[in-house]
């Protein structure tokens, strides 16, 4: 019998804003409740940290330059298939609620929807939960579901930040003070200068502030992800439904003084992966010995699923292997990609991370740097882990398949201009350093 699938996934989470995994600044019964019963990957990376991009990579298995959403607002490949339309080929009721985000696929033509989206969580999240809830308690088909719930928070963050934004939803209050919690480590004063312009005045209490609202936002998505696990693990599909939930990237939350998303630095690239499937999945694993990227999810899908890959996903890996113990091979290194600012990418070894751009490269040792400090890429003990990372994202270049300049580019009208151009020729410069 081929299992339902749950896709619950949230918008721009942390990897370590989960009470259960050491964070005591904030309350997560559900989330704990899914790293309890569940496999938890703590090196899991999403493939490029902005929505849009990043979605479309859950949704089609390839990388953030194949599928043509290289930032928010660039269109997908109107010609590369989706998981709802893949699955749909194998007899799964396709259904998706809540974000989707994906430019150019119009989910009804992928999905059974049954809530929209909306630009702000706090408003819309409940429903999307509420409509997830009401589709297990009343569905009567026995085709096999493959549901997909989109919550926006903790995306709601966004708004202190953008220019017509401010501290926060409300004025701050004194009788919270004292619950504050402290800055990362790794926080300077450089964001007064470099930072976007609605946070260069903020003060440290205002920082504060923000990861503060964060933490709430966090807690809120977290009661609309236990109502809808409430209600599946009281229903007929509890034994036979594979769980995956994921973020599509990070935020700064405070780290480097970054707010937002779009680099590469840890607090933005990393992300939450937790699968849940009692009597086939492994309880209680927190794994920090494999690479994941967000690619992976959408080939774990398929797998359970019993369909064949979607096309051209070279990059892609299912976990299925690693929940069930093969003890086969697994990726040496993870890429991720950005176009936001500096075209840049990153490589994730198990102890080594460089981010590189095209004109110069940062290294950093994550075993004794985790907040990504020091940077070692002038260290000449470590021109050999430069090389070797170099090699890693040539290699990687070689592996997909870049999504050309379309055609008809000046008819686009994208706000950022040609980004298709900006990879293309830089990646083909460093493939043929070979």
């Amino acid at each position: 019998m081929k299992p339902n699938i749950l896709f619950i996934h949230v918008d721009q989470m942390h990897a370590d804003m989960i009470s259960l995994l050491g964070n005591n600044k904030l309350n997560t019964p559900a989330m704990d409740r899914l790293v309890s019963e569940g496999y938890t990957f703590s090196k899991a990376y999403c493939a490029m940290p902005q929505c849009c991009s990043s979605r479309a990579c859950w949704y089609t298995g390839r990388m953030s330059k194949e599928h043509g959403v290289v930032v928010n607002g660039y269109p997908i490949d109107p010609d590369i298939p989706d998981l709802g339309q893949w699955l749909r080929r194998e007899d799964y009721d396709c259904v998706y609620t809540g974000k989707w985000h994906v430019t150019g696929r119009k989910l009804h033509e992928s999905f059974d929807v049954l809530q929209p989206e909306h630009g702000m969580g706090e408003i819309n999240d409940g429903n999307v939960a509420r409509s997830a809830v009401a589709y297990l308690q009343n569905r009567t088909n026995d085709k096999p579901f493959f549901l997909n719930v989109g919550f926006l928070n903790p995306h709601d963050c966004c708004f202190p930040a953008m220019p017509h934004g401010g501290s926060g939803k409300y004025a701050f209050a004194p009788a919270i003070e004292s619950d504050l919690p402290p800055l990362p480590d790794n926080f300077n004063d450089t964001y007064a200068e470099n930072g976007q312009p609605a946070i260069r005045d903020w003060s440290r209490r205002d920082w504060q502030y923000y990861i503060y609202q964060y933490h709430r936002m966090v807690e809120m998505v977290d009661a609309e992800i236990g109502r809808v696990m409430d209600v599946l693990r009281a229903s007929p599909y509890a034994e036979n439904t594979l769980v995956v939930f994921a973020s599509d990237h990070g935020d700064g939350a405070g780290f480097h003084a970054k707010v937002s998303k779009g680099f590469l630095e840890e607090e933005a690239f990393r992300v939450p992966t937790i699968a849940w499937w009692p009597g086939h999945i492994p309880a209680n694993v927190q794994d920090s010995d494999h690479l994941i990227s967000g690619v992976d999810i959408p080939a774990t899908i398929c797998d359970y699923a019993g369909a064949s890959p979607l096309p051209k996903t070279t990059i892609a890996k299912s976990m299925r292997p690693l929940f069930e113990q093969s003890n086969g091979p697994w990726r040496d290194y993870v890429v991720g990609e950005t176009s936001i600012g500096p075209l840049s990418a990153a490589i994730v070894e198990e102890r080594y991370k460089s981010i590189i751009f095209t004109d110069h490269t940062r290294l950093y040792d994550l075993q004794n740097d985790p907040l990504e400090i020091r940077d070692l890429a002038n260290d000449p003990d470590h021109g050999e882990t430069l090389a070797r990372h170099r090699a890693h994202f040539r290699e990687y270049i070689a592996q997909i398949e870049m999504y050309p300049e379309p055609e008809n580019i000046e008819d686009l009208a994208l706000a950022r201009g040609n980004l298709y151009r900006e990879y293309n020729d830089w990646y083909t410069s460093v493939l043929n350093e070979a």
